[in-house]
């Protein structure tokens, strides 16, 4: 729909003034112009014609012509064709309105002022095709609507245009103030998801954890209290450390430290757990990583390895960091698979989700790399993400490298 200034008193107003002068100025030229036949009739007729002619152009032409023309979305060469057509109606309903004026005053008028007698020998005497090719009837047509109709319609037009401009200043604002909303109620969601995520992680290691020391007091092991201490230890860790997106790279390694070894004493096997992880160093804590991510691939491989045959089961794990201009941290993990068929258990396997859907939230989508590979006796994950720095106020650290995700 063509945009639309709203009616006021205020534009009413300064319609009725500017009219009001105009019919004062178009009155003193007519008193002019009658000057060597004066005739007070037909002056007030004249006039008041003019002054109609003028106020009906500048309604037809400002209120339906120009938003026609200028303010419709359409193409440029239609945008022509309208702006031509409105010009030849226009051309042609005054020259229709302007013959109607001229016969009626020579029909009902014998003297007529010199200002009068000469439109007529213009437009009444001349036959109906001059009105086509004639220029002189063109350039007085125009010359009217150059004289009285273009001053309004410039005023109407700058103030449409700063209206619109207005409007559509008003509703940037107003669509950035959405978006501002928008981003903030995105934020806000996907904290909530990030600490429901967390609130979910707690328990989920908090079942396997007591499985571990269910297994080592069942078997009567010594090592079920250093066990209960260790973990302990751990869940002091989740409960306290863990409430932001990101934490001390240092923490979260001997959280990890920690939990391998409760594994470990479950399982005194040896050569059933490989690792080759970094010595926790004094730079690593100036870099910062999600808490609870990586414990979930590592719990997991102990679950669908390890915990899952009576024998012949292994867990590898390996952990590198690379902490130079961009923090970087890779962990692989490989575990033995089970010829066992898989059941489903009513946990449905919601660590392994939870971290997808956190490492979703956490980064975008190629700034990390997480890959599950599995083949006919092992499982294999391999997670690259960027460390964030630890003034860095971002959810990620901008200088990581990108990754395509597999």
């Amino acid at each position: 729909m063509p945009f639309q200034r709203p009616v006021t008193w205020g534009r009413i107003v300064c319609h009725i003034v500017y009219w009001g002068i105009m019919f004062a100025v178009t009155y003193s030229q007519f008193v002019r112009a009658f000057q060597d036949k004066p005739n007070s009739t037909l002056l007030h007729i004249v006039n008041t014609h003019q002054f109609l002619t003028t106020v009906l152009s500048f309604a037809a032409l400002g209120y339906w012509a120009m938003p026609y023309v200028l303010y419709e979305s359409v193409p440029t060469w239609k945008r022509g064709v309208r702006l031509i057509g409105v010009l030849l109606l226009y051309y042609g309903c005054l020259c229709i309105n302007t013959y109607v004026l001229l016969s009626y005053a020579q029909t009902h008028f014998t003297a007529l002022p010199m200002y009068l007698e000469r439109r007529v020998e213009l437009f009444i005497t001349a036959p109906w095709y001059a009105y086509l090719v004639n220029p002189v009837i063109l350039f007085f047509i125009y010359g009217q609507f150059i004289s009285y109709v273009i001053s309004p319609l410039l005023i109407k037009a700058v103030r449409d245009g700063y209206a619109r401009n207005q409007a559509r200043l008003a509703i940037e604002q107003e669509r950035r103030r959405l978006e501002v909303d928008n981003l903030a109620l995105e934020k806000e969601n996907v904290m909530k998801d990030l600490l429901f995520l967390r609130q979910q992680i707690n328990p989920h290691f908090l079942l396997n954890a007591f499985n571990n020391i269910y297994a080592l007091i069942y078997r009567k092991d010594n090592r079920a209290a250093d066990t209960l201490a260790n973990l302990s230890t751990l869940m002091r860790y989740t409960l306290y450390r863990t409430g932001q997106d990101f934490v001390p790279l240092t923490d979260e390694l001997e959280f990890i430290y920690g939990y391998i070894d409760m594994e470990r004493i479950r399982h005194n096997k040896p050569g059933v757990i490989t690792c080759q992880l970094p010595a926790i160093e004094p730079e690593m804590a100036n870099w910062k990583i999600p808490p609870l991510l990586l414990v979930t691939f590592i719990e997991n491989a102990f679950k669908h390895g390890l915990n899952a045959v009576y024998s012949d089961g292994w867990v590898r794990i390996a952990l590198t960091t690379e902490l130079n201009e961009s923090g970087w941290l890779t962990l692989t993990v490989v575990n033995n698979r089970t010829d066992i068929p898989k059941q489903t258990t009513p946990d449905g396997g919601i660590g392994l989700q939870n971290v997808k859907r956190r490492l979703a939230l956490l980064f975008p989508q190629h700034a990390y790399e997480l890959v599950l590979a599995e083949q006919p006796d092992q499982f294999t994950v391999r997670l690259a993400i960027p460390l964030k720095w630890n003034e860095d106020t971002t959810m990620y650290h901008d200088k990581a490298h990108t990754m395509s995700a597999c």
